[in-house]
């Protein structure tokens, strides 16, 4: 009598004491929303490069009507972006001087902010967005 009336004290204790487990904890991952072309890499553009990059230049238009295109097809030496090996883009090369000449040519160079907006915009595959 007296172990089953341990058992059952024991089998009590461990039934009214457990929790319900909701499971392992998990941390969402953090997303990172992707570049937009329209809102972060055209304003670079328009505040560094359309003063030489306009209609006017002979090798890439960078207003707004035509810089996508210009960049990836129809520039002079289109593609100017490689989404395969972004580091390998003639658009970065240029911004980060490793190619001449280095863009801008004039005024304030890109900060590295820009710099690297533009190397993850490309990295994403450089979409027109």
């Amino acid at each position: 009598m007296k172990i089953k009336l341990i058992t059952t004290i024991l089998i009590s204790i461990t039934l009214f004491s457990c929790e319900k487990d909701s499971g392992p904890y998990i941390v969402p991952p953090t997303v990172v929303p992707s570049v937009s072309f329209s809102t972060e890499i055209q304003p670079i553009f328009d505040s560094y490069c359309i003063s030489c990059h306009d209609e006017n230049h002979s090798y890439l238009n960078l207003k707004s009507c035509c810089s996508w295109y210009e960049l990836s097809a129809t520039g002079y030496n289109a593609p100017y972006i490689d989404t395969i090996n972004p580091e390998q883009s003639t658009l970065y090369k240029r911004i980060t001087g490793v190619i001449a000449p280095v863009m801008p040519s004039t005024g304030t160079p890109l900060s590295q902010n820009d710099i690297d907006i533009i190397l993850r915009w490309i990295d994403e595959g450089a979409k027109n967005n």
